[in-house]
């Protein structure tokens, strides 16, 4: 399967109930997109009937905000997936309408673990094809590791926290 199957994308207006007191997207309506939309990447990827969660945000980069002058896009396609897990790459572009600029607003990956425990599950190869897609695929295995070292270091703070 190429990454470009996977393609979720979701376009709307910045309202003004979804503001901060500072005039620009609330960082919790953006990342509510964030997960809806990386859900429905890992839905075109995992074979149909699986049921599946957010297990964690990896990386979440605010880079621009968003005002009431722009247009948001927010793109998410699998990146990867071992075992169980499926991760997802999403990005976020501005398209202000006054100036009709594109801008980068934030990037992200997360993970979304399949929560069918006894159900044997074949995940498909794959596919990068863009230079985007190839350059952000190259990285999962790093990444992986990076998790796999951040999940076993979680272990230690939970094992140290009162409750």
């Amino acid at each position: 399967m190429t990454c470009s199957q996977t393609y979720a994308i979701h376009e709307s207006y910045v309202f003004p109930a979804d503001l901060n007191n500072g005039g620009i997207q609330f960082g919790g309506k953006t990342l509510a997109i964030l997960d809806a939309n990386a859900g429905l990447a890992a839905a075109k990827f995992i074979p149909p009937a699986l049921s599946f969660v957010t297990a964690g945000y990896d990386h979440v980069q605010f880079i621009n905000p968003a005002t009431p002058e722009d247009i948001l896009k927010c793109t998410s396609y699998v990146t990867g997936a071992h075992g169980r897990t499926i991760e997802v790459f999403t990005k976020f572009t501005t398209f202000n309408k006054d100036s009709r600029k594109l801008t980068p607003a934030l990037i992200a990956f997360c993970t979304l673990i399949v929560t069918d425990r006894h159900t044997p599950i074949q995940l498909p190869e794959l596919i990068p094809e863009s230079e985007e897609e190839r350059f952000v695929c190259s990285g999962y295995e790093r990444r992986l590791a990076a998790r796999k070292t951040d999940l076993m270091a979680n272990k230690a703070i939970l094992g140290h926290l009162n409750y």
